[in-house]
């Protein structure tokens, strides 16, 4: 059986471990609709990194069956269609795949507590296993910066994934494929990661401090401002 590592042995396994000697999972889905109850994961995208450096040949797509209705606005950002879907395998065995893949790395997203939280719902309810793994928010790394005047003040009206890009100096032409958003976020965490070596931040602890996910996160105002591109 697959086993998840409690979170707590494995935080203080990376104290004092260089970021660039580091393993990390950058992960996004692409979802039915905000609603946790109701909504469910259409697709999952996900690609590794060492440090800065993103392994092109490591990555991770699926789309899945839908367990719930497809809203009308989720189809329109994501142009897939039910039908489309339809032939998709189920997500219990896309899950362990997807387990297998990223295995006990940090994982690394945009407004990641949200991603993990449709995940950890899934997991438990097709494998019932418990899903807690280690995450870095880079939409907190990006708001920290700005607060200690390394990004412009300006910058903290950036809430979307692709703003932020943008804003970074980052093309963001194809995004709501969950792959195609898991490398942009990936660009994204290589320039934060960038910018905190300028000020002489190069561990892990450190990093997770710094990017550690809002758990209490509003559904409805994060994932990535998913519906209002």
């Amino acid at each position: 059986m697959f086993t998840i590592f409690k979170k707590k042995k494995k935080i203080y396994e990376y104290k004092g471990v260089s970021i660039g000697e580091t393993d990390f999972a950058v992960v996004d889905t692409e979802l039915t609709g905000l609603n946790e109850i109701k909504d469910t994961i259409i697709s999952i995208g996900s690609l590794k990194m060492k440090g800065k450096s993103i392994k092109m040949g490591e990555v991770f797509y699926r789309t899945v069956k839908p367990e719930s209705f497809i809203k009308k606005d989720s189809i329109m950002v994501h142009e897939i269609t039910p039908a489309e879907l339809e032939s998709c395998p189920d997500i219990g065995p896309i899950l362990r795949e997807y387990l297998t893949f990223v295995k006990d790395l940090i994982i690394v997203g945009h407004c990641i507590s949200i991603d993990i939280a449709f995940l950890k719902k899934a997991i438990y309810k097709h494998l019932k296993q418990t899903y807690d793994p280690i995450a870095i928010d880079i939409f907190a790394i990006y708001n920290w910066l700005i607060q200690k005047d390394l990004l412009p003040e300006e910058f903290i009206y950036n809430k979307s994934l692709k703003d932020i890009a943008y804003s970074l100096g980052i093309e963001a032409k194809q995004l709501h494929d969950a792959l195609s958003d898991a490398f942009v976020t990936a660009q994204v965490f290589q320039r934060l990661i960038t910018l905190l070596g300028e000020i002489k931040i190069y561990t892990v602890d450190d990093l997770l401090n710094i990017g550690n996910p809002n758990i209490k996160l509003d559904l409805n105002l994060a994932k990535k401002q998913t519906f209002q591109f």
